[in-house]
């Protein structure tokens, strides 16, 4: 069985929003890295709300190792699933350990201290991160980068069984980009999580990730290896762009506009 399941979901904003997502189906199993990546208004950013819960679908289903994610309580759901937002920004004046404290809190309760097992799991996540330098230093204050590796950290601290990024590079200059997209991988490598990471950045995604989901119109317009998926044929079919694809001897591919 996968660690999620997509089955025909589907899901209408009201008020004349329209249907969003129409019939589409997934499947993650247990340790995958994957990418889901499509042009604005494909439906991305509503995929992933209705993946971690926070939707309802008007129609299919999202399970996660069998359960209904929509019907699933709040704090099992939170302490299972680790999501990173695009922005984050609060308007209290937190420091960085303590943004990664709330995250670890999510696992046991908001309404009792930390134990020692607690801040030591805040510890190590900040040390993953490479964010133990900021711990102190207050979180609106830091750069897009930093601030998205605490809030990495935050998700991280619970040790999610699986986790969600929507955009997560969306913010940052090509040099942070890179340098978040391999703590990721790396991450996923050495913990054994699921991560499904949403982004437009196709081709930093197509450098690292194995496989990767195309949405068009609300489905999905391919699903596979990111060699076979990420085509001039898919880039002229769902972004209308043209644009030479090399694959690249270390894996991955590179694009190429045409001239």
């Amino acid at each position: 069985m996968a660690m999620l399941e997509i089955d025909n979901l589907e899901f209408s904003y009201g008020g004349g929003g329209g249907t969003v997502l129409n019939g589409l189906s997934i499947s993650v199993a247990k340790g995958e890295l994957v990418g889901i990546i499509g042009p604005n208004g494909a439906g991305k950013s509503t995929l992933l709300k209705l993946m971690s819960g926070y939707l309802n679908p008007t129609g299919g289903r999202v399970d996660f190792d069998g359960a209904d994610v929509a019907s699933m309580p709040r704090g099992k759901r939170a302490e299972l699933i680790g999501v990173v937002p695009q922005n984050v920004f609060t308007p209290m004046p937190y420091t960085s350990r303590q943004i990664v404290e709330m995250g670890r809190a999510t696992k046991v309760s908001r309404f009792l201290p930390l134990s020692d097992e607690d801040h030591a799991a805040v510890d190590a996540a900040l040390r993953d991160m490479d964010a133990s330098n900021l711990a102190d230093r207050p979180f609106n204050a830091l750069s897009g980068g930093e601030r998205q590796r605490v809030v990495l950290a935050a998700a991280i601290s619970k040790n999610p069984a699986l986790l969600f990024l929507d955009e997560p590079t969306s913010q940052l200059d090509i040099g942070h980009s890179i340098g978040f997209t391999k703590l990721v991988v790396e991450l996923r490598e050495r913990t054994g999580a699921t991560v499904v990471i949403v982004s437009h950045d196709v081709q930093l995604m197509s450098c690292f990730l194995p496989r990767m989901v195309v949405l068009k119109d609300g489905g999905v317009f391919a699903d596979g290896p990111t060699g076979n998926v990420v085509t001039s044929e898919m880039m002229r079919g769902v972004y209308g762009c043209a644009v030479e694809v090399r694959k690249r001897s270390g894996g991955g591919v590179a694009l190429l506009p045409e001239t």
